[in-house]
């Protein structure tokens, strides 16, 4: 009898690794996923503004994309309070009042206070340290008065760095989800306080110090508070209520 009966040649597992190892398993950005992503920025660069319509045949147009996927994009930026979807009158950009703004930012200053306390008392965690570092840098290099869009981004990557480390999802979620409304946020701040302060967070967090990084944190967001009304001032032509 053959020695290789019962022992069936071994499987180019190596081989079959090699082959599928550089493959791109990242799943594509879907069309409803593309106008979100495009809506948002447009807030950041001005292109889209409080109390703005979205047409669904525009926005069809615009993004040669299917009614259904602009309904669903829709569907997801009312989801997260970009969007007021009202029945038989399309939808719009909502139009926060000076109210509303205001305490979306006093949840905000809780959270971004928690994110960052529980965030030092993590920071020994493996990675941790680089991970803040990193994105803080990257925040650094983007604080210009140049191009708005980039340093909102980076900002909202040290938001979710510092949410990621402080171990909660549900934490990391909820900051997201008030991220949203900091883009109708101005640029009141100088480049050079605003870098001042996230360093100080930073500082904070990385010395382990939580006491000392929310402290900093519910300060930076404070200073958003207290400058309300310049920055609100645009998405708030037609009010007149005085809060």
């Amino acid at each position: 009898m053959s020695a290789n009966v019962g022992n069936p040649p071994a499987c180019r597992v190596g081989h079959m690794n090699k082959d599928t190892k550089g493959a791109d398993t990242k799943p594509r950005a879907s069309a409803s996923d593309r106008i979100v992503r495009d809506v948002l920025r447009g807030l950041y660069e001005g292109r889209y503004v409080a109390g703005q319509r979205l047409v669904e045949p525009d926005l069809v147009t615009r993004y040669n994309v299917s009614r259904s996927s602009v309904r669903e994009a829709i569907k997801r930026l009312a989801a997260q309070g970009v969007v007021e979807a009202q029945h038989n009158r399309g939808a719009r950009i909502r139009q926060l009042t000076r109210k509303e703004a205001r305490n979306i930012l006093m949840i905000t200053e809780v959270i971004v206070g928690l994110a960052a306390r529980l965030a030092a008392e993590n920071i020994d965690q493996t990675g941790a340290r680089a991970d803040l570092e990193q994105a803080l840098a990257a925040l650094m290099d983007a604080n210009t008065d140049d191009n708005r869009y980039d340093f909102v981004r980076m900002r909202n990557r040290f938001h979710r760095t510092m949410a990621r480390i402080s171990g909660s999802p549900e934490l990391e979620q909820t900051l997201a989800n008030l991220q949203v409304h900091l883009v109708r946020n101005r640029l009141v701040m100088k480049p050079e306080d605003r870098a001042a302060s996230y360093k100080r967070i930073a500082d904070a967090i990385l010395n382990g110090d939580g006491v000392a990084a929310e402290d900093a944190a519910r300060r930076h967001v404070r200073v958003m508070i207290d400058l309300l009304d310049q920055v609100y001032v645009p998405p708030f032509l037609g009010e007149e209520t005085v809060d």
